[in-house]
């Protein structure tokens, strides 16, 4: 049963990889090669294409020809003169093999051999879901050693289709956490066949995997909770775990050898472009280790909550407690890591970790997870009621799940990074991309009714060519300005853009304040190049309630942050008494 979830799950990624959406075939933002992908990929091009690791002279011209990204934040000019990458090398190790695979077809065929053209994006792609098969092969073989075969595919249907894994394996596969998820499966195969057969030799692989994965996220220096906690049950089984590694002090060095190989490789290259050892490559980002975490964020948000897009790992959650009560084998290992893994991850200060499909950041460890939750699917498998109870809310994670999906890529639903309730609420398995809820996305309120025909018009100006509508990048202006009314307020514009701004951040805005004196009570905001194409000029509307709060007066302005120029042609204004 549970090789045929396995194969079902297989086919279900590949026809999403390169039927649903082939990320090798889009362009700029939307390639394979985008992204932090290209920060993790241009290792190689700069080693064995252009040679040139230290001043990436060949970066600009790629830049924008491809358009990986709306910035080059892939690299920074450190104080050496040299550029450095942000990002560590281990994920082009990983791809190193599909890198010179497309390179050599590449030569061979007379394709444009330049590390970014079709072919290369096609071979990044195919090799990433390679590994996820791999992972998941590996994976199951772990899982069926201890439960049954049954319990096994139920746990694999969980982990493939109801999951977020799904995307990160398949459509997006080419990120870090489709590569880690495999690097953990294989851990965990390896500390089981070491604890099993005493033999160090499976010490060995798996302290070497631990330094590649920490060479791909430092973070996952966590995963050393899986060497030592391994069917630990007891304060005594730890002590004496540890006392038995101090009497084999020779072989834990050789392996701490084996876990220094692949960040040394790190070492080497930072030495070699900035004549420094150690880098800190992420500049101002960083980690808020107490005050500012972001654990009930990252749990619960709307915005990028790990429990509102993956509800089905609350399945994880409730296990630890199952396993405590039960008294299962895995209990200590998979509530240490678990928590653990929550407090790194979310100690981050950009908790919502960019474009993500929900939490991107918890994939890899989704091995650790699964193993955690099998003791009680197992128990629960062996009670009907409890049985179905399981397989439908299984079912409904599963729907919700697929919907998510189709909804971040072609359905254009799901915003990533910019979900609120509202929105959420709103939205929520429609089938159908409502442009006019988008404004939701902005406002973080329901679209509110408005009767123009009962309201007083308060309003209604025409901008010339010389009345100073038009706004450049960075300028503000301020539009009209109102005494206060305890009313709903309806301000209509006739907008203008020459040319699309599609990075979200960038994007213009009609923004609505309530001030109190200079202190701002309330702020309600539409981004205007949402609803707007080339050379468009459309009239958008902004509905609003007053606040609770005391204000004296309303300002209407725009503000533009893009590099491409905004007009506002007219501004009407109503409100509703």
């Amino acid at each position: 049963m549970s090789r045929t979830v396995l194969l079902i799950g297989m086919f279900a990624m590949t026809w999403a990889s390169f039927v649903y959406y082939p990320k090798w075939q889009m362009t700029r933002t939307e390639a394979t090669i985008s992204w932090d992908v290209s920060g993790y990929y241009l290792y190689l091009p700069s080693i064995f294409i252009y040679k040139d690791i230290k001043k990436l002279e060949f970066k600009p011209a790629l830049d924008q020809t491809y358009y990986p990204s709306s910035s080059p934040y892939q690299s920074f000019l450190h104080w050496s003169g040299h550029q450095v990458m942000k990002y560590t090398c281990g994920m082009a190790i990983l791809y190193l093999p599909f890198f010179l695979l497309a390179h050599s077809v590449a030569i061979v065929t007379g394709q444009l051999a330049d590390g970014y053209s079709p072919i290369y994006q096609f071979f990044i792609s195919f090799g990433s879901l390679m590994y996820a098969f791999l992972g998941l092969v590996l994976l199951r073989k772990l899982l069926l050693r201890y439960f049954a075969d049954k319990v096994t595919a139920v746990a694999l249907l969980v982990l493939i289709l109801a999951t977020n894994y799904f995307d990160y394996a398949s459509i997006t596969g080419a990120m870090a956490h489709n590569y880690l998820f495999t690097l953990y499966a294989a851990l965990m195969i390896s500390i089981d066949n070491f604890y099993k057969t005493l033999r160090w030799r499976w010490m060995y692989v798996g302290a070497g995997l631990i330094g590649l994965m920490v060479l791909i996220r430092p973070t996952e220096i966590i995963s050393l909770i899986l060497v030592v906690g391994w069917k630990i049950d007891s304060v005594q089984m730890l002590k004496d775990r540890f006392k038995w590694y101090i009497t084999s002090i020779k072989n834990v060095m050789m392996g701490a050898g084996c876990f220094l190989f692949f960040p040394t490789i790190q070492v080497i290259y930072w030495k070699y472009v900035s004549s420094e050892w150690i880098v800190y490559s992420y500049q101002e980002q960083g980690f808020s280790w107490f005050e500012g975490h972001h654990i009930l964020q990252g749990l619960f948000s709307y915005r990028a909550g790990w429990l509102v897009y993956t509800p089905v790992m609350i399945l994880c959650l409730l296990s630890l407690v199952w396993n405590w009560i039960k008294k299962q084998a895995w209990t200590w290992m998979t509530a240490a890591f678990l928590l653990v893994s929550l407090y790194l991850t979310f100690a981050w200060d950009e908790w919502t970790y960019g474009g993500s499909l929900g939490q991107r950041s918890m994939v890899q460890h989704y091995p650790v997870f699964l193993l955690a939750m099998m003791p009680m699917i197992k128990d629960l498998l062996t009670s009907k009621l409890f049985q179905w109870a399981l397989y439908c809310f299984i079912g409904l994670c599963i729907y919700y799940n697929l919907w998510l999906t189709h909804q971040a890529h072609r359905g254009g639903i799901y915003e990533a990074g910019m979900m609120n309730k509202a929105y959420f609420w709103h939205t929520l398995f429609k089938s159908k991309n409502d442009l006019e809820a988008k404004k939701i996305l902005d406002t973080n309120e329901p679209i509110l009714p408005f009767d123009t025909d009962q309201s007083i018009k308060i309003l209604d100006t025409v901008y010339t060519a010389d009345s100073s509508s038009c706004m450049s990048h960075g300028k503000e202006v301020t539009l009209y300005t109102t005494s206060k009314n305890n009313t709903q307020l309806k301000i209509v514009a006739k907008v203008k853009a020459a040319t699309k701004e599609w990075d979200v951040w960038q994007m213009a805005q009609l923004i609505v304040r309530y001030q109190n004196a200079d202190a701002t009570v309330k702020t309600v905001l539409i981004r205007i190049h949402r609803f707007l194409n080339d050379h468009e000029e459309k009239w958008l509307d902004l509905v609003t309630n007053s606040p609770d709060q005391l204000y004296d007066h309303i300002r209407i302005s725009v503000w533009n942050p893009s590099q491409h120029d905004i007009c506002i042609n007219g501004l009407k204004v109503y409100v509703n008494r």
